[in-house]
């Protein structure tokens, strides 16, 4: 059998669903953060930057509940993303004490170069074909899904 770094086909054959899962997560984030950090931003800013290029023009509190963090340490991710001209904070109109978080054209231009490396990441895996990612993706959604309603739960 052969080996993959410290761990063989056989050992690997072994491992649970979530330790696959684990395995599969922990070098894709490595593999992003070596890239990520070319764009000048850190690994948590870009899941901010991400999760607002989905969810464009919310407000402070509504992404301190969507990433669990408390508003202060949203509002210092958004403060160096803001300085690094990536997003903008501007004053609601209808509560003037709430600030309404947009990404910017450099932010967006970011995020796609971050979807691209997505892209490049997904296409190292010669072993499967595309239709095998897709029902990958298909099988693995509605168990993300209800993981993030556990993490609720567990924040209860």
């Amino acid at each position: 059998m052969r080996e993959r770094g410290h761990l063989s086909e056989k050992e690997i054959s072994k491992m649970s669903l979530g330790s696959l899962i684990n395995t599969v997560s922990r070098v894709h984030l490595a593999f992003l953060l070596g890239k990520i950090e070319e764009l000048g931003i850190t690994g948590g800013q870009f899941q901010f930057l991400s999760g607002l290029s989905r969810k464009d023009g919310i407000t402070q509190e509504e992404l301190s509940n969507r990433f669990h963090m408390n508003q202060s340490t949203i509002a210092r991710a958004l403060k160096k993303l803001e300085d690094a001209g990536m997003v903008q904070r501007t004053v609601d109109e209808n509560n003037r004490r709430r600030n309404i978080i947009t990404v910017t054209r450099k932010g967006q231009e970011t995020v796609n170069e971050i979807n691209k490396m997505e892209y490049e990441w997904e296409n190292r895996f010669k072993s499967l074909s595309s239709e095998e990612k897709d029902q990958l993706k298909n099988l693995l959604r509605p168990m993300a899904t209800e993981s993030i309603d556990l993490m609720y739960e567990f924040r209860k």
